[in-house]
């Protein structure tokens, strides 16, 4: 009770009203906030960043409320927390507690207060029953007992003595289980009734204002005082217990267990033991039923209970300077932030800043948390300081709440304190024999001959809170800080105590070092790689060896990773061996030598001291990686630099064959400059891995890092060379974000827009809204008074349309009317680039138009128009951004998709070539293919067919004479084209078969195959050009088929590449064939008069007509080059286009 006291006077009271605690189940208090509870235990820490229980009470509170919302709490605690704080609105009817007794209705649904009561119940029983034997029995025995044996009287009345000191135990047996009875008068906690008001502060214009009626913060869970009676007595008992064991033992040794000659008093003394051990069971449930009670309200440790005795205030007519006033209010603010109230903490922060403790003087917050000084190696006092409770919890609004109000983020305080009270007396003994279900943080050895100072980075680290680890890195908390502590073992870094990879790797990333040995020479002599082996944590130990993580190796290797030169120097002055491995000769674990550990630590000094004295940079460790490996690794450019300049080969491969250029890519922030100074040394920026085939730039995209990967790109990386699995750099993300700044980098384009120059604006506004979303587009941006669609322009025009995923054309009034437009449309339908239509002015699709565009691919933005302004032959529009936004996500749905279905097929055409090119060289292909059959069908439907008609015994089938059938021949010249050729005679419905080589057979039997199957075949094409004509199994088959009969059909494939220009220029006009020699002249000819005289005799009619095609300004086309593609605009005003 005494105990109690002291822990509760920390427990003050002020600049509050009162706070009750609504009661849920049996009536068991409940807080209304879910951080609150979560703050209590470590295993809910996690979910601990709720937002403040209330909303501010003054507008100082405004920039938590903002900085609050940046971490925004999940969906769970949010239902939780309106569950608490609308605890009267929740359906469902609380089971009405009675008021003096629980009826057994509430005892059989219990898991030990039934057996607290019936072991008690048994116990008290048996010494009841001891006692009476005692006062009525034995001590009549034992005067009959001294007179019969005067020699054996003492003896025996020792072992009287013991039993009897056990059965007057009988008052603490029948106390401990009075709290499992039921009897109100005798439960373990309080119970307060549900009643919610308002709080009171003194900034009522505020509460005004905020006009919300909270409830108050919610105190710890009190134990009544008869329970702590339970508890003191419980510890008495033990302490008893531990007495009768050495009284016991000296009746045992003296021999006094064998001088009682009667059976009643040998019952009497097995009584007894029977007693002494059921006491133990009686408190094992005792203790049992206590901590399930106190863990099922919430409270999870000793310090989150109180006993309430009495409660300090803060008295407002003291002197506000005093060293109580501010003692009271460290304490308040330290049990306000345990309970993660942060409209409390606000309160007693305002309090302290309006009452001037803020000045020189007092010096809070700083001066009142600075660290504390362990005073003669054993003692330092705790500050209390709020930080390391908000931290420790994960409680990230109350950690900005403190740092609003000038609170240090990285100052030392010693967290764990021995904790006075009797419940912490209690659990001290019983812990004992009572093992918790599972460990906890209060199992930790908590001495007070310990201090050990830590920071709030360490709290984080140690209970997993990898948010607050992550708040309090970015707010500059230095993450390589020793705790400072009378016992060596304790003064570690935040990284000793890390449990988890992603908190490793997050102290690593802000510069942690993985080569610390915090202690060399003492207890401490081992690295974060060691101590996670220790503990059997794998996943931790995996992420400090891709940091360069090792064993503790000898002095020099840490002196080079302290970049220590003249530490250094020293052991090379002592002629150390520079390229050492470890002490005594032997080789370490990762085998590495000093000059590894300083590359990986970034040592510059030491590194150059190193190489000056003959380190070899090539050194190869157990991995295969040599110090430039590790370097490029962790973006170390200053050691990079140095050891390219002591030759250092930057195409060496490790174990795995990755190149320091490849490590590079690996790494999460490697530079520019990392990249340009490897390949400025030699570095093969295409190199491929043997195994997978991934260039850097593959690995970097893959792991998702876009600084390396726009990196490697700028130093000449392939965006479009292919793995072992036919994948591209841009197959290997799901990234929109990364696939969208590759892509601009290296000067591709999803989308290409079409549209007329006099609605530029509207063009614009949409590229930037697709490329606000991820989404890479071009449009030319050239002047009308600029050039006149040069080759340069028409080239980059065509070549822009061929690469997009997607044409979008604006379609507007006089969109049709340009031939330029329609070029593109025209182009795009060749090339199979789909086309979307964006319609502003409800133009209709006309007979030009209806030819590449649909309907329902027409996404209409007129409802996004407001009104239409005409300026100097331009059009805006004044938009309604809601719907403009509403009609652009329908565009770009149909966007995304056809972006994601030509990267789908592309990626799986890669992928199927390279699957090929697998089986070919499986087969043992050289030169020529060997894919197909002897026999080959460029139709996959139809191979089963040729592979029968191969055989010798197959008679004639019905196939060839169902459909029309043909035979191509081409002598394995122009692939792409008879496969393009042959696939659209089967979408026409005529079977195509051809002949193809395949190994193992010789020229022979093919040629005998495909004799039998041009006699089949009614048809037969003939492919002519330089090279087939050259071709003599072309020229054989050819006579075969004209000796045969076969109605025969040339066609004349005209190798002559136009470029991109003259196709963009003539995508539009029919082409007229002629043969140089004359052959065919007259078909030729006559195809060529004919379509003169159609256009002749059209442009008559239209001018008898007096019909206008369009005004000059709609025959006036908006020009771009390639220098277009970023608003850079070129000026050639003396030209112009006519249609």
């Amino acid at each position: 009770m005494v105990g109690d006291s002291v822990a509760a006077s920390s427990e003050v009271v002020g600049l509050t009203s009162q706070r009750r605690r609504p009661f849920i189940g049996h009536g068991a208090p409940r807080e209304d906030f879910d951080s609150q509870r979560t703050l209590r235990s470590p295993l809910l820490a996690s979910a601990s960043h709720a937002t403040a229980r209330s909303r501010a009470s003054s507008s100082a509170s405004q920039p938590h409320i903002n900085s609050s919302a940046r971490s925004p709490p999940s969906p769970f605690w949010g239902l939780r927390y309106r569950q608490y704080t609308n605890i009267r609105e929740l359906r469902g009817k609380i089971a009405r507690v009675p008021r003096f007794w629980l009826w057994p209705r509430f005892l059989n649904n219990s898991f030990f207060a039934r057996r607290l009561m019936l072991s008690g119940l048994l116990l008290s029983i048996v010494l009841a029953w001891g006692v009476t034997v005692y006062n009525i029995k034995i001590t009549v025995w034992l005067v009959e007992f001294k007179a019969r044996k005067p020699e054996a009287y003492d003896q025996c009345r020792m072992v009287v003595v013991f039993s009897g000191l056990i059965y007057h135990m009988l008052p603490i047996a029948v106390l401990l289980l009075l709290p499992g009875s039921g009897l109100r008068t005798f439960e373990p906690f309080k119970r307060d009734e549900l009643e919610l008001k308002p709080v009171r502060t003194d900034d009522s214009d505020a509460d005004l204002e905020e006009g919300e009626q909270r409830s108050a913060s919610v105190p710890k869970i009190k134990r009544r005082l008869v329970f702590q009676l339970c508890e003191l007595l419980a510890v008495m008992a033990l302490v008893y217990d531990a007495g009768l064991v050495i009284y016991f033992l000296r009746v045992l040794f003296t021999g006094a267990v064998y001088a009682c000659d009667s059976y009643e008093m040998h019952l009497f003394t097995l009584g007894g033991a029977v007693g002494y051990f059921g006491l133990f069971v009686v408190l094992y449930y005792f203790a049992r039923y206590r901590e399930h009670i106190k863990m099922q309200l919430g409270a999870f440790t000793e310090g989150d209970q109180t006993g309430d005795v009495r409660h300090h205030g803060i008295n407002f007519s003291q002197d506000p300077k005093s060293d109580k006033m501010i003692a009271v209010i460290r304490t308040r603010l330290y049990y306000a932030t345990r309970r993660g109230d942060l409209q409390e903490m606000r309160q007693i922060l305002d309090f302290a800043t309006e009452r001037g403790l803020a000045n020189s003087e007092c010096g809070f917050p700083r001066k009142v948390y600075a660290a504390p000084r362990i005073r003669f190696k054993f003692f330092a006092k705790s500050r209390r300081n709020p930080v390391h409770v908000a931290a420790y919890h994960g409680n990230v609004p109350a950690l900005e709440l403190l740092e609003e109000y000038g609170l240090d983020m990285t100052t030392l305080d010693k967290y764990n304190r021995v904790h006075f009270s009797t419940g912490s007396l209690f659990w001290y003994f019983a812990r004992i024999f009572v093992k918790r279900p599972s460990n906890s943080v209060e199992d930790a050895d908590v001495s007070l001959f310990t201090a050990t100072l830590i920071t709030p980075l360490h709290c984080a680290v140690s209970t997993g809170q990898i948010d607050t680890v992550r708040w309090l890195l970015e707010r500059g908390a230095p993450p390589g800080t020793l705790a400072r502590s009378s016992c060596r073992s304790n003064r570690v870094p935040p990284l000793f105590l890390a449990e988890h990879a992603e908190i490793a790797r997050e102290l690593l990333v802000r510069g942690a070092d993985p080569l610390v040995i915090p202690d060399p020479g003492f207890m401490n002599t081992m690295t974060p790689l060691q101590l996670a082996y220790v503990r059997g944590n794998y996943a931790v130990a995996q992420e400090l060896e891709e940091w360069g993580g090792d064993v503790a190796l000898t002095p020099f290797h840490l002196a080079a990773a302290r970049n220590d030169v003249l530490a250094v120097r020293k052991y090379l002055s002592r002629k150390t061996d520079v390229d050492c491995l470890g002490e005594m000769g032997y080789v370490g674990l990762n085998r590495r030598t000093p000059l590894h550990w300083a590359a990986i630590s970034g040592s510059i000094e030491a590194v150059d001291t190193l190489l000056r004295a003959g380190a070899d940079p090539n050194f190869q460790d157990a991995r295969g990686r040599s110090p430039l490996h590790w370097a490029a690794k962790l973006n170390k450019l200053e050691v990079v630099r140095s050891l390219l300049a002591a030759k250092a080969d930057p195409n060496l491969e490790d174990g795995e064959f990755m190149t320091p250029l490849m490590c590079a890519a690996s790494a999460l922030d490697a530079s520019a400059e990392l990249f340009s100074e490897l390949t400025a040394a030699g570095g093969d920026i295409r190199y491929q891995l043997p195994t997978t085939g991934d260039t850097a730039l593959h690995l970097a995209v893959r792991r998702e890092n876009e600084a390396p990967a726009l990196a490697a790109l700028a130093s000449g990386g392939d965006l479009m060379r292919m793995n072992h699995e036919g994948l591209r750099p841009l197959d290997c993300t799901a990234s929109t974000r990364l696939l969208f700044e590759l892509k601009r980098a290296a000067g591709q384009r999803d989308v290409m827009i079409s549209y007329t120059h006099s609605h530029l604006e509207f063009a614009r506004k949409l590229r930037q809204t697709l490329e606000e979303a991820n989404v890479t587009t071009w449009l030319d941006l050239m002047d009308p008074s600029g050039i006149g669609g040069g080759a340069v322009w028409r080239e980059e025009i065509a070549r822009g349309i061929t690469n997009a995923s997607v044409v979008l054309c604006i379609l507007t009034e006089d969109y049709a009317s340009s031939e330029w437009c329609l070029k593109e449309l025209a182009l795009a339908k060749q090339v199979g680039t789909p086309i979307l239509a964006v319609s502003t002015e409800g133009a209709v699709v006309d007979e030009n138009l209806q030819v590449y565009l649909y309907t329902r691919q027409i996404i209409p933005f007129e409802p996004a128009i407001m009104d239409i302004r005409h300026d100097e032959g331009r059009t805006e529009y004044e938009y309604d951004e809601s719907r403009y936004r509403s009609q652009f996500h329908l565009l770009l749905d149909g966007v995304r998709d056809e972006v994601e279905k030509r990267r789908y097929f592309s990626k799986q055409k890669n992928v199927a070539s390279s699957r090929n090119l697998d089986v070919d060289d499986m087969n043992g292909r050289t030169g020529s293919s060997t894919r197909g059959t002897m026999l080959q069908t460029l139709g996959i439907a139809r191979l089963s067919q040729v592979l029968e008609m191969n055989s010798p015994t197959r008679p004639s089938t019905s196939i060839l004479q169902e459909r029309w059938v043909v035979f191509l021949s081409h002598g394995d010249k122009h692939p792409a084209f008879v496969e393009q050729l042959a696939s659209k005679l089967e979408d026409a419905g005529v079977a195509c078969y051809s002949d193809r080589s395949i190994s193992g057979q010789d020229f022979s039997t093919r040629i005998r195959v495909a004799q039998e199957t041009i006699v089949r075949c009614p048809c037969f094409i003939v492919l002519i050009s330089r090279q087939t004509m050259s071709s003599e199994l072309v020229r054989d088959q050819l006579a075969f088929a004209e000796d045969k009969g076969r109605f025969i059909f040339p066609v004349i494939l005209n190798d002559l590449e136009l470029g991109l220009d003259k196709r963009y220029s003539l995508v539009r006009n029919q082409l007229f064939h002629f043969m140089a020699n004359g052959m065919n002249f007259k078909a030729s000819f006559t195809r060529l008069v004919g379509a003169l005289s159609d256009q002749c005799n059209s442009e008559e009619h239209e001018e008898s007509s007096g019909a206008v095609t369009g005004s000059e300004d709609d025959q006036t086309r908006n020009l771009d080059s390639l220098e277009g593609l970023e608003d850079n605009q070129l000026d050639f005003s003396s030209t112009r286009i006519r249609m």
